[in-house]
């Protein structure tokens, strides 16, 4: 990146490796949204598209359940492109919405992608599948063909405009929270909700932590 400080100050952040020694500047400055300063020009390096994409959803009875599912399959070892989740609030939102096809009885689900080499990607595919199950998954579906993950996709990114249709106001909270803190932070969240009797959607990247 560069940027151009308060100061006036102009300043080059990042590099042409992967993992620039020393503290992630590019990172810190990105996550600020503007307020540390101006970008002014951006320098990106372009990635072939993967080989392979699958898409698969997995279905649970409580967000708990989908939680530990979320752990299990980063503590085995797999790291999905994109690992999502959405509880039964935003669930019923998003399908009066998209119609993308999630289950309305679902506590929770999990919107989980793998991309790349195609070689080896059904046997992870499988392994995601059996880690869900052992997390109390009620179904686990791969998407046939593009146009259902794309549908698949288009409810999840939809998911916050669709919260529209259950209140005409409502307050977006970003959090950071460890993985394997998630079921701990959800149960958390649904006490607060109960005690208040005060709506809480839960929508969020659950293989990052954020």
């Amino acid at each position: 990146l560069e940027v151009v400080l308060p100061t006036g100050e102009i300043v080059h952040l990042g590099g042409t490796t992967p993992d620039t020694p020393g503290y992630d500047l590019t990172g810190l400055f990105v996550g600020s949204e503007g307020t540390f300063g101006i970008v002014t020009q951006i320098t990106v390096r372009l990635m072939r598209k993967p080989e392979a994409v699958k898409t698969i959803l997995g279905t649970f009875a409580t967000v708990s359940d989908a939680s530990n599912a979320v752990s299990g399959i980063i503590g085995d070892g797999i790291i999905p492109a994109a690992l999502e989740m959405m509880d039964n609030l935003t669930i019923q939102a998003v399908e009066a919405a998209t119609g993308a096809g999630l289950p309305l009885d679902a506590g929770a689900v999990l919107l989980i992608e793998l991309d790349g080499i195609a070689n080896g990607m059904e046997s992870d595919a499988a392994r995601i599948a059996d880690i869900c199950n052992e997390h109390g998954c009620l179904g686990v579906r791969m998407a046939k063909d593009e146009a259902e993950r794309a549908l698949l996709w288009k409810g999840r990114k939809e998911a916050f405009g669709a919260i529209g249709r259950l209140t005409p106001n409502y307050y977006t909270h970003d959090g950071v929270i460890p993985r394997t803190r998630l079921p701990e932070a959800l149960e958390r969240l649904l006490d607060i909700s109960r005690k208040h009797k005060l709506r809480i959607a839960n929508v969020f990247h659950a293989g990052d932590g954020n």
